[in-house]
């Protein structure tokens, strides 16, 4: 079996091409092109804008910055007993955990450390936990 070398010719069943001369083409500009991207040197013009500008900033108060009214962040023993009585997740842990119902190990951990502070508040704010009222209510 002789080696044949490989032509460009597509063959007899391949679509014919047309010819150089006859196929349409876009007319090219060979120039520069307008509106792609920024100008050149933009980069570096950007941090002198924002020199200049910032001398300027010191005068303006930014109006993003709110108020300056202080905000207490602590709150009293009454407001942390209120808001753990009025927990819904720990609520609703403690009537399981009644129930006998076992706790998965995030919720356990939840529910002792709930249940510890809310301990201490009471010793804290000098009220008295009785066992007793619960069984007797119910």
């Amino acid at each position: 079996m002789t080696r044949r070398k490989k032509t460009r010719k597509t063959g007899p069943l391949a679509p014919s091409k047309q010819p150089k001369d006859k196929r349409t083409s876009e007319p090219t500009t060979k120039g520069k092109k307008i509106g792609k991207g920024q100008r050149p040197g933009q980069r570096h013009l950007e941090s002198q804008k924002n020199t200049l500008t910032h001398s300027k900033s010191d005068d303006e108060k930014d109006p993003r910055v709110g108020s300056r009214r202080k905000i207490e962040l602590v709150m009293t023993p009454e407001q942390e007993l209120q808001q753990l009585q009025n927990d819904e997740r720990l609520q609703r842990l403690v009537e399981r955990f009644e129930e006998g119902e076992t706790l998965n190990a995030d919720d356990q951990r939840y529910l002792d450390e709930k249940s510890e502070r809310y301990e201490t508040l009471i010793s804290k704010l000098g009220y008295e936990l009785d066992d007793d009222w619960d069984d007797e209510e119910y």
